[in-house]
């Protein structure tokens, strides 16, 4: 799918299988703008299954994506998979490069660990902040947004466990009473996304996901600050470590 050097045999037999009518949902067969129909829904279900072929690593980091071909296999009008295309790019999860067309992210380790430098303090805070008030709303919308998660990864759809771990971390900071914090999200986000999605690709472990942010959770709920701080310290610093032996 969407290879520099891409053989009619090798797409057709791709591990994630974009041919397959099955991640379509019902009457979205063909790509409504063919019909003369523009779909915001379509758009975003085209973003979705090229998500599913990033977290699969059936697309690779640092692939080039070739649109003839990738529209092909998803079976979308160009103008539909470029609106596709410059979301995820905006999500950060795509690079543009001018002349050179769009590419997959490629995070080197000084870039992964960078963000890890400062996720960190400013975690730590948004958990300090929420831990105040256990029993309040904004612990109850935190543990709404882990229970999304965990029924993600029990019903193991590794696409929707992705976007409800990333609205879990989001969550952590919307919550905790800082603008600043909420203003900031956006661009640190974009950099969890591409961390995230790489994680997810080197390393499936649902089972530890689920227990890690079990964890997190319940420390934060305790309100002690010193293991608060260590948790997520902890929580964010093991996690890249782990992608990077697994990348070198």
């Amino acid at each position: 799918m969407g290879t520099d050097t891409p053989e009619r045999g090798e797409r057709q037999g791709s591990s994630v299988n974009l041919h397959d009518r099955g991640d379509t949902p019902a009457g979205c067969g063909r790509d409504p703008e063919r019909r003369g129909v523009v779909s915001s829904t379509r758009r975003e279900e085209v973003s979705a299954r090229i998500r599913r072929a990033l977290l699969t690593g059936e697309l690779r980091p640092g692939q080039r994506i070739k649109e003839v071909h990738l529209a092909e296999a998803l079976d979308v009008s160009r103008p539909t998979l470029r609106d596709s295309l410059q979301q995820l790019v905006h999500e950060g999860a795509l690079v543009q490069v001018p002349y050179k067309g769009i590419h997959v992210a490629q995070p080197t380790a000084e870039e992964l660990r960078d963000v890890a430098e400062v996720r960190v303090p400013l975690e730590t805070m948004a958990a300090l902040r929420l831990s105040r008030d256990p029993h309040g709303p904004a612990m109850d919308g935190v543990r709404e947004a882990l229970a999304s998660h965990l029924a993600a990864i029990e019903f193991g759809d590794d696409l929707e466990a992705h976007v409800t771990h990333i609205a879990l971390h989001q969550a952590i900071w919307d919550l905790a009473d800082s603008p600043t914090l909420r203003k900031i999200w956006p661009s640190v986000g974009s950099q969890v996304h591409i961390a995230l999605t790489v994680d997810q690709a080197v390393r499936h472990d649902p089972e530890r996901d689920a227990t890690m942010h079990r964890r997190l959770v319940r420390v934060i709920e305790e309100g002690d600050e010193a293991t608060i701080a260590a948790e997520v310290e902890e929580h964010i610093r093991h996690s890249v470590d782990e992608v990077l032996r697994r990348l070198t």
